[in-house]
């Protein structure tokens, strides 16, 4: 039976989260998301989210933060938290401060690892 992103997204990120197991969330990621499917997600996914790029960002595991930007990134526009739109709930949550963040904690890590090859 194939994944259906649509019941799977926010069990990735809790297998992530809770197992530290990022494989699901990998295979997630193979699959060509249709337009039409909605992701129906609980309030407390952007937290969750949040929470697990934190985690992983502590412990400068850039391949991992990736796959998680890259899973909400592919899937923000079909997301619905709350039947509403996910992508608006999570920037009202503050997605845009906490992007930022991400971000620049990431190429900090980056420049670091480069440093360190030198």
């Amino acid at each position: 039976m194939p994944i259906r992103p649509d019941l799977q997204l926010e069990k990735c990120i809790d297998d992530a989260l809770r197992k530290n197991d990022f494989k699901p969330l990998k295979t997630l990621l193979q699959i060509d998301i249709c337009e039409d499917v909605k992701i129906k997600c609980s309030k407390q996914f952007f937290h969750k989210v949040d929470n697990l790029i934190c985690r992983e960002l502590n412990k400068e595991d850039i391949h991992n933060v990736s796959a998680i930007l890259v899973s909400v990134g592919r899937c923000g526009k079909n997301i619905s938290v709350l039947g509403q739109a996910g992508l608006l709930t999570m920037i009202k949550q503050g997605l845009i401060q906490k992007m930022v963040a991400w971000f620049e904690k990431s190429k900090d890590i980056i420049q670091s690892q480069g440093n360190s090859k030198d």
